[in-house]
């Protein structure tokens, strides 16, 4: 059963109703957070993070990082909260040309830190707990009325795979799988040319949200415990409303080549029913050097 989402509750900046403010009074300013930065990013494309552990918050900022992570996290939190771990968000700021989340601090590590201690049963339980997750994720469906493929802000989509896009193309919003199918058929080919492959992309999928970047190092786990359980996903950075293959997709793409993960981890956690898709998927995305 699908979970309507509807976005327009997720505006506001300041999240008073959250569990930091229990507890203190104000966010850390943007100065704060800068000079307690530890080693700043000097790359514009790269988010600068930063720990407070004395008050359980974790920062990011930077020219590239976008309000509508938060938004993806405050949403997810809110509808699933019992069904997909993540962290609370407490607000976001701008500041220049930097915008600051601020989220709460999670504890564990993240699952590629211990992945090579894990017996083979303990990462059967992991991946099934990581199948469910994702599972959980594509319960939330938007209003019929304002369906379409981008953020959650209703802007382009913001999956990395698309940051070297030639001149004149944009990332949506597209109104349809279809007219996404149109788009991304033709990346980086000239404008106004149809692909002969077009037919590689069947229409018949349905819109879906999507984590966008699913890796060991974006999923927490306890440390000490055994056997160990999922804490937190983390970086929703890449979220938003895709094809219902696309996570599944760009998880087998950013995974390392040959390793037991993308070989026997992926097919666990997602079924092998999206596996004909990858074929197809990537000979698109290799136009963008993918």
């Amino acid at each position: 059963m699908s979970i309507l989402v509807d976005q327009e509750l997720f505006q506001p900046t300041i999240l008073t109703d959250t569990t930091f403010f229990q507890q203190q009074a104000r966010l850390p300013t943007p100065q704060e957070v800068r000079n307690a930065a530890a080693s700043p990013s000097r790359n514009p494309c790269v988010a600068t993070r930063v720990l407070f552990p004395q008050i359980n918050m974790f920062v990011k900022y930077g020219p590239e990082v976008d309000v509508a992570e938060a938004q993806c996290l405050r949403i997810v939190r809110y509808y699933l909260h019992s069904k997909v771990p993540t962290p609370e968000v407490f607000g976001w700021d701008k500041d220049g040309e930097d915008v600051f989340l601020y989220m709460q601090l999670m504890p564990g590590v993240p699952l590629s830190e211990r992945w090579d201690s894990l017996s083979g049963d303990e990462k059967g339980v992991i991946c099934d707990e990581i199948g469910k997750i994702m599972s959980n994720l594509r319960l939330l469906a938007q209003k019929p009325s304002e369906t379409l493929i981008g953020s959650v802000t209703m802007q382009p989509i913001r999956d990395n795979s698309f940051q070297s896009l030639q001149i004149g193309q944009t990332g949506g919003p597209f109104r349809t799988v279809k007219e996404f199918h149109d788009w991304f058929s033709t990346i980086n080919m000239p404008l106004g040319t149809a692909s002969p492959y077009r037919s590689w992309l069947p229409d018949n999928h349905s819109v879906a949200f999507a984590h966008g970047d699913l890796h060991p190092d974006n999923i927490m786990i306890s440390l000490d415990v055994h056997p160990p359980n999922i804490v937190s996903l983390v970086d929703f950075g890449q979220s938003g409303w895709y094809p219902d293959y696309w996570d599944y997709c760009k998880a087998r793409m950013i995974g390392v080549p040959r390793s037991a993960w993308l070989t026997e981890s992926i097919p666990r956690i997602f079924g092998r029913d999206l596996e004909g898709w990858w074929p197809y998927w990537s000979f698109f995305l290799e136009r963008l050097g993918r």
